[in-house]
C-alpha cells in the first residue's frame, strides 16, 4: 500500500522521486536511533531531520538519474502514512521563481487537487519554503471473484491527503513529500508537524563565504566583490559560474555566466532581447557602456516571472573568444536599490591572469 501510494502520488505531480543518480547517491549514515526517532544526517548537502516517535526510517542509495533525487523515507507502520525527503540541485534565483515553478508543476496534474499553495520567507539564515495542501482519490482494483460465485462489491475510493514542503536552501531544493489517508490524518498532523520542524540546515551549506568580500575564479579568469550579507554558491550548470545571494529575499539575485562565443556583442543581446520579448511576453532595452575598460552592452528587461513582476539587468562583455555575462534579477519594486547594487558589483569586476 505504502509503495503503491507514493509512486502514484509522485507519478502524477510528474516527480521522480524515487531514484537517486548513479554514481552520486548522498551520504548514507547508520540511524541513530534514540527516544525521540531516528536522525538523518547528510553533511554534503547540509540537512539533518529526526523522525516522529515509532516511525521507521529508511535512507536511500539511489541508483537511477532523475529530476530529484529521494534521500529517506519516514515510514507510519500504524497509519500507513509516509514522508519522503528529497533533494535537486537549486536553479530557483528565489521563493518567487520556486513558487512559479511549483505551481506550473501542480497545473499540469488534475487529479491532484489543491486546496492551499504558500510561500514562507524564511527568518535570516533559515531556509524559505513553499507549502502545498492537496488531495487524490485511488480507486481500488477490483478483486476477482470465486469460480461460481456472484463478484464481489467494489470498494469504496480511498481520499489520501498530501501536504509538500519545498524548502529554498543554498546550491540545492528540498522536497517533503507528506501522504496519507483522508481518516487518519488527524492522527498524522502532529507527528508530521514534528518531522517538518525538524528538518535543520548547516550554516555552511553555502559553497563559500557570507558577508562582504571578495570572489575569484583563476580558471576562468576573472574576480569580483559581493555585497555585504550575500552568500556565495556555485551553481551545478556549465555556464553559470557563480552566484550571490542576500538573506533579504527582496535583494536582487547576482550572477556571472560565461561561455565561448565567436559572435558579436551585439548578437548575443538580439537573441537576450528576443527572448525576453518573444518568450517572456515581456520588454527589453540595450545600450552600450563599459566593464573594467572594456566595451560591454547593457541589458535591460522586464517580464513576469511567477506572477511577479521583476527587472533583469544584463551586462555583456568579451574577453578573446569568451563571453561573459554579468545578471541582475530583481522584483520591479526594488529597482532603484537593486540598481545600485548591481553597479557596485558590476564595477568590481575585472579579469586577472589565468
Amino acid at each position: 500500500m505504502t509503495r503503491f501510494r507514493y509512486t502514484f502520488a509522485a507519478s502524477l505531480l510528474a516527480l521522480a522521486l524515487c531514484a537517486a543518480p548513479a554514481g552520486a547517491a548522498p551520504e548514507d549514515p547508520p540511524a541513530k536511533k534514540g527516544p525521540k526517532g531516528s536522525a538523518y544526517t547528510n553533511a554534503r548537502m547540509g540537512i539533518a531531520a529526526r523522525s516522529p516517535a515509532g516511525w521507521q526510517m529508511v535512507a536511500d542509495k539511489g541508483a537511477a538519474p532523475s529530476t530529484w533525487t529521494r534521500l529517506v523515507t519516514f515510514n507510519d507502520r500504524v497509519t500507513d502514512g509516509q514522508a519522503v525527503l528529497s533533494a535537486r540541485p537549486r536553479s530557483a534565483p528565489g521563493l518567487d521563481a520556486l513558487l512559479g515553478t511549483v505551481r506550473a508543476d501542480w497545473d499540469k496534474n488534475p487529479k491532484l487537487r489543491v486546496s492551499s499553495m504558500r510561500k514562507i520567507e524564511g527568518a535570516p539564515g533559515q531556509a524559505g519554503t513553499v507549502v502545498v495542501d492537496a488531495t487524490f482519490v485511488r480507486t481500488p482494483k477490483k478483486k476477482p471473484g470465486k469460480p461460481g460465485s456472484p463478484p464481489p462489491p467494489p470498494q469504496p475510493p480511498v481520499t489520501y491527503r498530501v501536504q509538500a514542503t519545498y524548502y529554498l536552501a543554498s546550491g540545492y531544493e528540498f522536497l517533503l513529500y507528506a501522504t496519507g489517508q483522508q481518516t487518519h490524518w488527524s492522527r498524522l498532523r502532529g507527528p508530521l508537524s514534528q518531522l517538518r520542524s525538524s528538518v535543520k540546515f548547516a550554516s555552511k551549506g553555502s559553497t563559500g563565504p557570507t558577508g562582504e568580500g571578495s570572489y575569484r575564479d583563476e580558471r576562468r579568469g576573472f574576480a569580483c566583490r559581493f555585497p555585504k550579507d550575500y552568500t556565495v554558491v556555485v551553481p551545478q550548470r556549465g555556464n553559470h559560474l557563480v552566484q550571490f545571494e542576500s538573506v533579504n529575499g527582496d535583494a536582487p539575485v547576482l550572477g556571472v555566466y560565461g561561455f565561448k562565443w565567436p559572435d558579436s556583442l551585439e548578437k548575443d543581446a538580439e537573441r537576450l532581447v528576443a527572448w525576453y520579448e518573444d518568450d517572456k511576453a515581456g520588454e527589453a532595452t540595450t545600450r552600450t557602456t563599459e566593464v573594467g575598460g572594456n566595451e560591454a552592452i547593457l541589458v535591460t528587461a522586464r517580464a513576469e516571472v511567477g506572477g511577479v513582476d521583476k527587472v533583469f539587468l544584463l551586462a555583456l562583455f568579451k574577453r578573446e573568444d569568451r563571453l561573459f555575462r554579468v545578471r541582475a534579477a530583481m522584483p520591479a519594486a526594488t529597482e532603484a536599490g537593486g540598481t545600485r547594487i548591481f553597479r557596485k558589483f558590476l564595477n568590481s569586476f575585472k579579469f586577472v591572469s589565468r
